[in-house]
Order: C-alpha cells, then sequence, then structure tokens
C-alpha cells in the first residue's frame, strides 16, 4: 500500500503529507511516552532533558568523532538520569479526571518536541532532512523554534499550577 499515491490521488503534495504523518507519529509517541512515564516522571523527566542539554553543550565537539555519538549520549543521560533519580526531581502532575489526563498528554507533547528538538539540532541538517521536510525542521530547529521549545514546557508548568492551586 503506497500511501504517496494514495495522497497525491486525493490532491495532497508529498511535502504536506510527510508534515502530517510526522506531527501523527508525534502525537501517538507523546501520548505513549506520557502514559509509560506517568504523571510522577513526567518533571523528571523534563529536568533530565535540560540537565542533557547543558552537558552537551559545555563538552567540546572534537569529544565526538560523530554527531551519533552525541544523540546516543543525549538520550543516554536522559535514560540515566531518569533510572537512577528514582525520587530526586518527582514532583507529580496533580489532578483526576479528564482535564488531568489533558494536563499528562501536553506535558509529554511538549517534552517530546522538546527531545526531538534538542536531537535535530545535534544531526546535521542534511541527514535530518531526509527523513522531515525543510518546513518540519524550521519549526524544530530554527533560532526561535529552539528557545520556544525550550520555554514551552516551562511556562504549561507555570500555567497548570497556578490552575490547580486555585
Amino acid at each position: 500500500m503506497n500511501l504517496n499515491l494514495i495522497f497525491s490521488q486525493l490532491g495532497f503534495s508529498q511535502k504536506i503529507m510527510q508534515d502530517v504523518i510526522l506531527f501523527l507519529v508525534i502525537v501517538f509517541a507523546s501520548f505513549i511516552f506520557g502514559m509509560l512515564i506517568g504523571r510522577y516522571k513526567l518533571v523528571t523527566v523534563l529536568i533530565n532533558i535540560y540537565v542533557a542539554v547543558a552537558l552537551l553543550s559545555v563538552l567540546p565537539e572534537k569529544l565526538f568523532s560523530d554527531y551519533y555519538y552525541r544523540l546516543i549520549l543525549f538520550f543516554a543521560i536522559i535514560a540515566g538520569l531518569t533510572f537512577l533519580g528514582k525520587k530526586m526531581f518527582e514532583v507529580p502532575i496533580f489532578g483526576s479526571g479528564k482535564s488531568f489526563l489533558w494536563r499528562v498528554f501536553a506535558m509529554s507533547f511538549l517534552e517530546v518536541m522538546l527531545a526531538l528538538s534538542m536531537a535535530l539540532s545535534i544531526a546535521p541538517k542534511k541527514e535530518a532532512l531526509n527523513y522531515i521536510s525543510l518546513t518540519s525542521y524550521n519549526y524544530f530547529v530554527s533560532e526561535n523554534a529552539l528557545i520556544f521549545w525550550m520555554l514551552a514546557p516551562l511556562v504549561f508548568m507555570f500555567i497548570i499550577r497556578k490552575k490547580v492551586s486555585r
């Protein structure tokens, strides 16, 4: 089954469909990530992403022979800190009912987007464009996008904390 052929017959361009499929994959991954990690570890993982970004930013480029090693180290730091720091940063996302699930999904979505943005910024542009379109790449890796994806989870946590505490 050739999805490109089906979508082109419906009048959609390949680039648009590539972006739509990327978005759907991210939404699905965010849902799975949020359910696997749970409300107690979401903030922990967010802190670990920031720590991984900080550590990689101070390590010299010449330490790594290829960008693959930087990517592996990025995700290894996140996973290692998450598994080793069981009670270090556990701050649950409080609530119940429909709004609780929405908050967990939104937080996991923002974390997946942040991790993907950081991973794409580590990879060379030419390599990243083999997997996503230039438009999507710019949504993840442009200067403004990097700032946005770094700040969005923090702003979201601030907003939900204010709403929950009212």
